[in-house]
């Protein structure tokens, strides 16, 4: 299978906040989408905001990151519907505020399996498709959280953390295919997943107060990252975990 002449990306988690400004990033750079969600109508919705000429190249899929064949079945008819796969954006992710004492074994497994489990089975479900192309790249949305320890969030943070490394680790394994694997990481990004703690005026007030440049990251920012990570612009750069958290990880 040959790489196709305008490159495509598989995004998971299509329907989330990040992964819409990824979509609207990746799409006006002249990429065609294969969107995947475990809720395909969210995805839709948001498509029908796109021009026509946009959205014909989008195609929707329903997965469940969590059941390995449903990555499998997206993954093969994605490669085989669109000649070919560049690219994988891993943005499914969940948020379960608890802590510790209170994370029960079933939050535990829910957030690892769709985090970082789901990850590594979409990673090696496009692996054949992207082994054959020219530039492949897999981006995944890690969360500075894998480098600083927050509270009420120990299952999110393992998986992210778990995420980082599990970038590394593809990385080095599958460098000698030409795939290059890399992951962002933001601080607190607003979105669907973050809506209850920005409501809060406190809570926004302490986290600027970390963040050295003194100003939020916007999903534009992840979008833009994630842009770069698949351009050949940083066709030297593997295995590395982009913080944007404005600072907040030197403090």
């Amino acid at each position: 299978m040959t790489a196709p002449a305008t490159p495509v990306a598989l995004i998971t988690g299509a329907g989330g906040g990040i992964a819409k400004s990824i979509v609207s990033r990746l799409l006006g750079e002249g990429w065609r989408l294969e969107l995947a969600d475990l809720d395909p109508a969210q995805v839709e919705q948001a498509l029908a905001e796109l021009p026509q000429a946009d959205r014909d190249r989008v195609r929707v899929h329903r997965l469940d990151v969590t059941d390995e064949d449903s990555c499998l079945r997206v993954a093969q008819d994605s490669a085989a519907r669109s000649g070919g796969l560049d690219a994988l954006i891993n943005a499914a992710g969940i948020m379960i505020r608890r802590d510790a004492n209170a994370t029960t074994s079933g939050d535990w497994r829910r957030v690892l399996d769709v985090n970082l489990t789901g990850a590594f089975f979409m990673a090696k479900a496009c692996y054949p498709a992207l082994r054959a192309s020219d530039r492949a790249a897999i981006v995944s949305v890690s969360s500075s959280h894998a480098v600083l320890a927050a509270r009420g969030s120990v299952a999110y943070s393992v998986s992210k953390a778990g995420l980082s490394h599990l970038t590394r680790l593809l990385a080095l394994e599958w460098a000698p295919d030409q795939i290059r694997v890399n992951a962002v990481a933001p601080t607190v990004v607003p979105s669907p997943m973050t809506a209850d703690v920005l409501a809060d005026p406190a809570y926004v007030d302490r986290k600027l107060a970390a963040i050295p440049l003194g100003r939020p990251i916007q999903p534009e920012h992840v979008a833009a990252a994630t842009s770069y990570l698949l351009s050949p612009d940083s066709g030297s750069t593997t295995g590395q975990t982009l913080l944007l958290d404005g600072g907040e990880s030197l403090a």
